[in-house]
């Protein structure tokens, strides 16, 4: 009477004899009903619904053959038949050869149930009913012969089973063991009787957990010739597994399964980690890693993949590894050394295949050195799935401790003042200097204007939402535009200033700077990233004057700090022009602070809870580069809870930055979105009745008033060169050619104020040099000297009819491409002047592109060499401090400044003095002061727009 014969006795034999419908009636009746119907209950005839819609279980007949099958189950194991429950397995020849007896083997069941070990010839060990969840033990108690199968009968209801045994043949049925959470067969030593896959069938044991096979080299489901396979992808749930020992070449492991343990032999070729969520560290244990030769890892956030991989690659530079491949997903940072050392690796596709035309880092990469184009595209070819990005920034760094003008060193490629080598710009800088190009170009369209007053005259002032078209002429030359890639293809321009105005187009880019006064250092960062992509932010807490005031205890007025006291109480002296201002450091690791200088030991101290000084700063005010309101960064002393700083009462007050960077520029928070712009090649000259940025001829216009200058560029849709463009040519120039003495790097042209214009035009972009550079490619150079401090003219690189290096003598210099942007004649500046007010003596008033306005705190000493500038966040070139240089050192430029009221700025000196270049300021004049040697420079800000043709450039009509 067979399992099916019992089933077709009540399905088909009893059932059918009835009609389905009645058993679904009948269900209706009993359960349905009275679920969705009130119904009288007990004896006071209350109604309510009952929900046995839950009970319905209609004819029974899954439920009944359900039970059919687990009792035949049982009775099969008691008479020891073998249907779906008998796992069988063979002892291994050579252990038979032995006389070789199996060690017991312990289990433990789900139910209670019976449970047997037999052979072809009956029943050799038997259990009889025994309890659930109790470890139980047979043994068979002798040898048996070759090729006969033993089987585990009920071998689906064991859940735990214990087997410290290896002498086993081919082709365990281990699929019947459906019932198996746990299985632990090691051994301590293997036996050698291993012979072919032992664990056959193991997708069907889809609740294990914990799988211990250590040195039972059975442990495996796949032998293909060297490779042995442990395939555990259909165990979901599998928590450890410790193969240590077994020779195993390859695990595969379920996705996503939760494992805490995982234990590997040093024979493991194929290391995947992938998905293993719960996996820590300390669980993942490898007995050695110099076999493996596929690596990878996804989401295993317990394990390092990274230091793994890492790992690996070393052991295979020691020539005891042998890692061929890899899939590893990153997001760091780091200077391109990883691209380089994983680039001969190869890797896997998405389904798993061997790729060797790729290598295996995968996700992003974010630069912290920037990368040339043509080995970013050679990388990116190679990791096509990981995304490379550039840097965020161009860092320079400006050594304030020394005079040498070409204190500069660039930190993204390690070259410059601080390294010993020569400096080469590079990176963010780079790129944006191949955004540059001289144009020729058009007012398009008006601007609305505002009435502002500046320098004591109320003037109109255009509005940033004019327009001007342009077309870039070829670097090689400006007499050709560039539209054609060789120069002889390409279109004549005239300057002359029939086609356009003679414009450098100025790119945007974001910039910050940030002073480190104390360790007389200076940082200047660049980014070309575009308008609509600012650089990462760091993290910090930025807290303004009024935060500060609206803290208790923030602020004391007519107050000030002395430093060298021992406590808080004893540093405080009253002084009507200062305040004490009090921040909450604790937890932080850095500050930056506006302070003052240190006149009369006046400072800054850092206090502990019970106001005892930690440590004092005071700004020296011998070789001074500070102003009041300039900032001062700090490291935060151990204990330290409060900092108080004096402040001057009229200084302006920026901000404190709390941070626990390490990163220096990390204290600027803020980056500067510099607009691009177009700022006139050459100085103006007047043209009928306007004024133009063009060749004449003749020199450009001189002998106007500031007042004028800016009327006749106002009319034309314009403005003059203004003081942020004045801080981007200078900065630029220094990022360029890491020095700031620019007479030296491009010369100083002839010694007047009077020079022709367009002597650099058919040089396009190329920037002339200077004497030294010159006379060492020609010592027989024109030697003029001038005030015995530097040399006139300037010169171009060339090369004469046999290939030799030569020079070429010019009255004009070219630095960044613009024609004489110092020395020939001063420009006159719109957007700033220096009211020299009460409480703004010095102060530099500058006009943003928006409208709203800054104060930059200059120094109050005129005729002095400049050692320090303002620099911070907008990396103003406004002169500070009372350090006195000279024509060679620091700046190498002169500042001269006026106490009277309403002064207007020119830039950029005239002839070819040495006070002049790109830092050089003249704040001494009034607006309606004239001079022929001091000019203009026209410049535009708002929509600029390149035309998409040569001949659709030419077309446009300007309208001003």
């Amino acid at each position: 009477f067979s399992i099916q014969k019992a089933i077709d006795h009540f399905d088909t034999e009893q059932m059918k004899k009835w009609c389905s419908r009645l058993y679904n009636k009948s269900g209706i009746f009993k359960y349905i009903y009275p679920f969705l119907n009130e119904m009288p209950v007990g004896a006071d005839g209350a109604k309510q619904t009952y929900p046995q819609i839950y009970g319905l279980k209609g004819s029974l007949k899954a439920h009944r053959n359900y039970f059919i099958q687990r009792r035949y189950d049982l009775k099969q194991v008691e008479y020891g038949y073998v249907s779906t429950l008998g796992a069988q397995f063979y002892q291994s020849t050579s252990s038979l050869d032995k006389a070789y007896t199996l060690k017991p083997m312990q289990y433990r069941l789900t139910i209670p149930y019976r449970v047997q070990l037999s052979t072809s010839n009956g029943v050799q060990a038997d259990s009889g009913v025994v309890d659930a969840d109790v470890l139980h033990s047979l043994q068979l108690t002798r040898a048996f012969g070759e090729n006969d199968p033993l089987k585990i009968i009920g071998a689906a209801k064991i859940k735990e089973l214990v087997w410290h045994e290896d002498a086993f043949a081919i082709g365990f049925n281990f699929g019947l063991l459906t019932s198996l959470v746990r299985l632990d067969m090691s051994v301590e030593k293997a036996s050698g009787y291993r012979n072919g896959s032992f664990m056959a069938s193991t997708n069907g044991m889809l609740l294990l957990e914990e799988v211990n096979m250590r040195n039972n080299q059975l442990a495996r489901n796949g032998d293909n010739g060297n490779v042995a396979t442990l395939d555990l992808s259909w165990q979901g749930r599998l928590k450890k597994l410790d193969v240590r020992g077994t020779g195993l070449t390859r695990v595969k492991l379920a996705t996503g399964a939760p494992i805490v343990q995982l234990c590997l032999p040093d024979t493991i070729e194929e290391l995947f980690l992938e998905y293993l969520t719960k996996l820590p560290d300390s669980g993942l244990i490898l007995e050695g890693i110099n076999n493996v030769r596929g690596y990878r890892y996804t989401n295993c956030p317990g394990i390092d993949g990274f230091v793994l991989l890492e790992h690996l690659h070393q052991a295979k530079l020691d020539g005891s590894g042998k890692l061929e491949r890899f899939v590893l997903e990153i997001d760091r940072e780091d200077d391109g050394t990883l691209l380089k050392k994983y680039y001969d690796y190869g890797t896997y596709t998405q389904t798993g295949a061997v790729d060797d035309r790729h290598s295996g880092l995968r996700g992003k990469l974010t630069l912290t050195k920037y990368l040339a184009d043509e080995e970013l595209e050679k990388y990116a070819a190679r990791y096509p799935e990981l995304t490379i990005k550039q840097p965020p920034y161009t860092m320079i760094e400006f050594d304030d401790s020394v005079a040498d003008d070409a204190n500069i060193s660039n930190l993204d490629n390690r070259t410059g003042y601080k390294f010993g080598n020569t400096y080469k710009m590079s990176g963010h800088v780079n790129a944006i200097m191949k955004q540059r190009h001289r144009v020729l170009a058009k007012v398009t369209k008006m601007p609305t204007s505002r009435k502002e007053t500046i320098a004591g005259q109320t003037v109109d002032v255009n509005n940033p939402d004019g327009e001007m078209t342009y077309f870039p002429l070829h670097d090689e030359s400006s007499n050709f535009y560039a539209d054609a890639e060789d120069m002889n293809d390409c279109t004549v321009a005239k300057l002359d200033g029939s086609e356009g105005d003679w414009m450098m187009y100025e790119p945007f880019y974001w910039s910050k700077g940030i002073n480190d006064y104390l360790n007389n250092k200076k940082y200047a960062c660049y980014s070309s990233y575009p308008e609509d992509e600012m650089p990462p932010v760091p993290d910090s807490t930025v807290l303004t004057l009024d935060a500060i005031k609206d803290t208790q205890g923030g602020w004391l007025g007519e107050r000030k700090i002395m430093s060298g006291k021992p406590t808080l109480k004893e540093s405080y002296t009253t002084d009507k022009s200062y305040s004490v201002c009090k921040v909450d450091v604790s937890g932080y690791k850095r500050v930056r602070f506006p302070s003052v200088p240190g006149t009369g030991l006046i400072g800054s101290i850092f206090t502990d809870t019970d106001g005892n000084v930690l440590k004092s700063i005071v700004v020296p005010t011998i070789g001074l580069r500070f102003e009041a309101g300039m900032y001062l960064i700090s490291d935060v002393p151990e204990r330290a809870t409060a900092l108080h700083f004096s402040i001057l009462n009229t200084a302006e007050f920026d901000c404190v930055v709390l941070s626990n960077s390490d990163k220096i520029e990390d204290m600027e928070p803020d980056w500067v979105a510099n607009d691009e712009h177009l700022c006139a090649v050459v100085g103006s000259s007047v043209v009928g009745s306007k004024l133009r940025a063009c060749i004449t001829g003749n020199y450009t216009a001189g002998s106007m008033t500031w007042t004028d200058f800016h009327y006749y560029s106002q009319q034309r849709g314009m403005q003059q060169i203004d003081a942020l463009m004045h801080s981007r040519i200078a900065n630029l120039s220094y990022a360029r050619y890491g020095r700031r003495d620019m007479q030296e790097q491009c010369g100083a042209g002839q010694h007047t104020y009077n020079r022709i214009t367009g002597g650099t035009a058919d040089r396009g972009m190329t920037d002339t040099i200077g004497y030294d550079e010159a006379y060492a490619i020609d010592n027989k150079i024109t030697n003029s000297l001038i005030e015995n401090m530097v040399h006139q003219y300037a010169w171009y690189k060339s090369r004469d009819e046999y290939g030799q290096a030569m020079v070429v003598q010019v009255n004009n210099i070219c630095c960044l491409g613009y024609e004489d942007i110092y020395g020939n004649k001063y420009d006159m500046m719109d957007g700033v002047d220096l009211p020299n007010d009460s409480g703004n003596q010095g102060k530099w008033r500058i006009w943003m592109p928006d409208g709203s306005i800054r104060m930059v705190q200059g120094k109050k000493d005129s005729g002095q060499w400049i050692t320090g500038v303002a620099h911070g966040k907008y990396m103003d070139i406004v002169p500070v401090g009372n350090l006195n240089g000279s024509s060679s050192t620091y700046y190498t430029d002169m500042y001269w400044i006026s106490a009277s009221t309403v002064r207007v700025v020119y830039r950029g000196r005239y002839n070819a003095n040495a006070d002049g270049g790109v830092s050089n300021a003249y704040a001494y004049n009034d607006a309606s002061s004239a001079g022929a040697y001091v000019g203009s420079r026209l410049a535009f800000r708002g929509k600029i727009v390149r035309a998409q043709s040569v001949a659709a450039y030419k077309a446009i009509r300007e309208v001003a």
